[in-house]
Order: C-alpha cells, then sequence, then structure tokens
C-alpha cells in the first residue's frame, strides 16, 4: 500500500452492553472490532510506503515470578486474536537494577565462589522458557522503576557493603579519558538542610580528587545527569585535590549552606590495583561504603542529615552507574522474563523478524554478544537489537550511555 507521510489511523473496539445497563443473565454478545482508516494525501509531496504487519506490532515484557506461565496456548490464541504481527522482546531488568541471565546456564568470572561477572552460555542443553534478573549488591540508586524493592548500599547503614561505579566506564575499557566519564553522588534530602560537613567512608579504589557541591535549583530530578550550567555550586570548602580514602570527614563551609541536593562529583580514582585472584574489573572505579552528610558544632561533633536503613526508609541516593557484579545467591525471582524459546514456540513471533534486547547499563558486552550469538544458532529471525531497553529513572549521562553502547554494539559485531 502506497500513502503520504501524513497518516491517520483511528481503531475503535465497541462492546455491547445489556439494555439500560442492567445486568444480565446471559453474557452480553460483543459486536465485531469497527477500524477505520483514514488517509490524507497531499498530491506533489512524496510517498512512503506503509506495511501494517510490520510498523505496528506488540511487545511482549518482563514480569514477576510465574508470568512466563502465562504464556498458554489460550491465552496466546487471544494475544494473537489482536492481529498485530511484529513482535518486540520487552526487557524489564534494566528497570530493577539488575543483571539479566537470559540463559540461567552460564558462567561467573569467580566460578569458586559462584559470583562476579555474568556471561550466559550460547548454548542450552534444554529449551529456554524462563529467564531472571539478579539483584546488583553494589548498588548506588535508592529508587528503581520495577518492583522498587531494593535500596542504596551508600546509606544501607553496613559498612560491610558498598557502592561501587561501573568499571567498564574507565579508560580501560572506554581508550577515552576519565574526565569524559566523571561518576558521581547525588543526595536528596527531602527537605532543604544547613549543610556544611561531610563524612565518606571509602572502599577500594577511592576517589584522590573529588568535589562537593548543592544544587542552586533543581525543580526536575532529571536534570541531575544532564547538569546544565549553572545547576551546581562547589561549597567554599568542596574541593579535594589529595583524597587518601578510608575515613574521610571534611567541613565544607565556614558557613552552613540550605541545601535539599548535594553532589559528590568523583574525579580522579586511586585505581586500587586488584588482588592477583581477581578480575582487573575489581580495581578500577569509585567505591564508597557509607556516606554521611550534615554539619558540625562547635564542639566538633558531627550531626547527620542522612537516615540510614537497608529499605526505602533511608534517605533518597542517586549515582552515575553501578557495577553489575553480583552473586549466585542474588537470584530477584520476582524479576522474570520469559525464555527466548518459549517465546518462538508461542506462535507470537509469527515467523517474523523480531526486536530483541540486551542489558547495558548493568550488564556486560560479553553477555549481550552471547545472546545475539544463542538466538543465531537457533535461527530465530532478528531484525533489530535494542542495546540496554527502558532504564527509566536511572539518569545516566548521554556520554557514559554512548561509551557503553559503543563497547556492547562492537561486542556484538564482532
Amino acid at each position: 500500500m502506497a500513502f503520504d507521510s501524513i497518516l491517520s489511523i483511528g481503531c475503535a473496539l465497541l462492546l455491547a452492553t445489556a439494555a439500560g445497563g442492567v445486568a444480565s443473565a446471559q453474557p452480553p454478545e460483543a459486536k465485531p472490532f469497527e477500524v477505520g482508516v483514514s488517509v490524507l494525501y497531499v498530491p506533489g509531496h512524496p510517498i512512503n510506503r506503509f506495511r501494517p504487519d510490520h510498523a505496528l506490532g506488540a511487545g511482549i515484557d518482563g514480569g514477576t515470578a510465574g508470568d512466563a506461565e502465562l504464556l498458554t496456548q489460550a491465552n496466546v490464541a487471544e494475544m494473537n486474536s489482536a492481529g498485530f504481527k511484529s513482535l518486540a522482546l520487552r526487557l524489564r531488568t534494566e528497570l530493577a537494577i539488575d543483571a539479566w541471565h537470559w540463559n540461567p546456564s552460564g558462567r561467573w568470572s569467580d566460578p569458586a565462589n559462584d559470583q562476579g561477572y555474568w556471561i550466559s552460555d550460547a548454548s542450552a542443553q534444554a529449551p529456554i522458557n524462563a529467564s531472571f534478573g539478579y539483584r546488583l549488591p553494589r548498588r548506588g540508586n535508592t529508587i528503581d522503576q520495577a518492583n522498587d524493592s531494593g535500596y542504596s548500599r551508600l546509606d544501607d547503614g553496613d559498612e560491610a557493603t558498598f557502592w561501587k561505579s561501573n568499571p567498564y566506564l574507565d579508560r580501560h575499557f572506554t581508550h577515552e579519558a576519565n574526565a569524559r566519564h566523571e561518576q558521581w553522588i547525588v543526595v536528596d534530602l527531602g527537605a532543604p538542610k544547613l549543610i556544611d560537613a561531610l563524612r565518606i567512608k571509602w572502599a577500594n579504589p577511592f576517589a584522590q580528587t573529588y568535589q562537593v557541591q548543592y544544587a542552586v535549583a533543581l525543580s526536575d530530578i532529571s536534570a541531575i545527569a544532564l547538569s546544565p550550567p549553572g545547576l551546581w555550586r562547589t561549597f567554599a570548602r568542596g574541593k579535594v585535590w589529595r583524597g587518601v580514602g578510608g575515613d574521610d570527614t571534611r567541613v565544607l563551609a565556614r558557613h552552613p549552606v540550605l541545601a535539599r541536593f548535594i553532589r559528590i562529583l568523583l574525579r580522579t580514582s586511586s585505581l586500587g590495583a586488584a588482588p592477583a585472584t581477581e578480575d582487573i574489573r575489581a580495581g578500577i572505579g569509585y567505591a564508597v561504603r557509607e556516606l554521611y552528610v550534615g554539619s558540625i558544632d562547635r564542639a566538633g561533633a558531627f550531626h547527620d542529615e542522612l537516615s540510614h536503613t537497608p529499605d526505602h526508609a533511608q534517605t533518597t541516593i542517586f549515582v552515575s552507574s553501578t557495577d553489575p557484579w553480583h552473586r549466585a545467591t542474588d537470584l530477584d525471582d520476582r524479576v522474570e522474563q520469559p525464555g527466548f524459546d518459549r517465546i518462538v514456540a508461542s506462535g507470537l513471533a509469527h515467523g517474523l523478524p523480531v526486536l530483541v534486547a540486551t542489558g547495558l547499563l548493568y550488564d556486560t558486552p560479553d553477555n549481550a554478544a552471547a545472546e545475539i550469538r544463542y538466538l543465531e544458532v537457533r535461527q530465530m529471525p532478528i531484525e533489530r537489537i535494542e542495546l540496554g531497553e527502558e532504564p527509566d529513572g536511572q539518569y545516566a549521562t548521554p556520554e557514559d550511555y554512548g561509551a557503553l553502547y559503543l563497547q556492547f554494539a562492537t561486542a556484538i559485531h564482532a
């Protein structure tokens, strides 16, 4: 069909109701779908070609425990009755700040301890019917957009845990100067508070140079990633040039500043060398065990304004990135994805190429490449690949997202 680029499509579903709105003993008989299509053609303008079975489609997403079992024969028949042909496979793990084990079989970078960085197998002995997310124990964000059952390790009250930035944003992987990928921590105090002091309990690696700042005006929280000029102002004593890690307390100003949002801009890493038994990814980036923001009184006592709990009672924190390192014990059975083989067998794809997603913010390039290799071996037709699907509310900077995108795309193309 040939239509002009100015196209209007309307669709209406009319359902019959019992006469007079009174409930009937028999279920009301539904009228057929009534579909109206209007096309506005402007002579002399270029003609576009539009294939409804290609341009209009449906998506199948992840859910909670047991949701993959909803793909019964009867349910699939109802789904197909909508008439959509093209299919997009959506990914819930990015919303949940989870790593995705798209194949339950795979290998860890530290196999002796069932932990580290995960790569799913590019082959399977049995069909993959369901897959799951894994919570990240080095998580920095308090809030996520899935079940929102996680929390930040920066103010969880446990000094044995820590947040760590994504090692794939270090120059070792980006091949760019680290100054292009400065990492940050933003604290939302909930209301303006008088602030003149900061305490950081660093893990390894720590920041040798960093700045402590406050927001001059922040009406839209998404601006924390874009950081428009004039948004952040550095405390009078907020520049640190020779940080040594450990338990670090700083007086930020002679007089307290009234502020709701505080940012710690991490500029240069100690790049603490990982032990010989560990992956290089363990020794690059930044890591913080616990964070305290507040004021120091005349007697020298520190008054912390943060709530430190392992739940949403903690003070809200946002971070620039999170290390995808995790353990087998971090299985998040509330974030379940239908397996690739179950989807193909269901008939929802209608034999047409599908749009598939890979992880990105909380995954590794090798795991994404193995996913595409598996689909090729299974001869599942793919039209496009979405790298990092639905990372709502994560506030990654465009530069960081772009650096990860290039690494994942390079691994897949290879």
